[in-house]
């Protein structure tokens, strides 16, 4: 399915215009040909799937398809002003993703929509060990009202 799509980047016009998230809302997979087509009817909501950080390139790879538009080969994803970086920790790095921690704010405010107050703070800690934080108290602080209504509402449900 990803191949396909870098396929599709070349084929159809409407698709360079669009990232890997919203492309799979405009497009369908066709299985039976191995290829993405226009959408004719409906609508759906494209989503990728949750990557944790401690998976390294996967996780800076998927970072990289929310963003990245008119990949025609792989390492189009991984170019950032024309270069085309070593890996997509680089790439991510470039774009200014790393250079803030908003990544590990994203991921356990992406986390919030499914996760329980225990995975919340699990994720904060495998975050903290993994030593790639640049300023953890911001992290925390920027998902501290999440963390505790997590928690608060995983204790009222422990209590009945």
């Amino acid at each position: 399915m990803f191949t396909a799509w870098v396929e599709a980047n070349k084929t159809y016009e409407e698709a360079r215009n669009l990232t890997y998230s919203t492309f799979l809302s405009k497009f369908l997979y066709d299985k039976r040909y191995r290829r993405w087509n226009p959408r004719k009817r409906g609508r759906t909501i494209g989503r990728l799937i949750w990557v944790p950080p401690r998976t390294g390139e996967l996780y800076y790879l998927r970072m990289m398809l929310t963003v990245v538009k008119r990949p025609t080969c792989y390492k189009d994803i991984k170019k950032v002003g024309g270069i085309v970086r070593d890996n997509f920790r680089d790439a991510c790095f470039e774009m200014g993703f790393l250079n803030d921690d908003k990544e590990y704010v994203a991921a356990i405010n992406e986390t919030n929509d499914w996760g329980s107050g225990y995975f919340l703070r699990k994720l904060f800690v495998t975050m903290l060990l993994s030593g790639t934080i640049k300023r953890p108290r911001h992290v925390w602080k920027k998902n501290l009202e999440d963390i505790i209504r997590r928690y608060s509402l995983s204790t009222k449900t422990s209590d009945k």
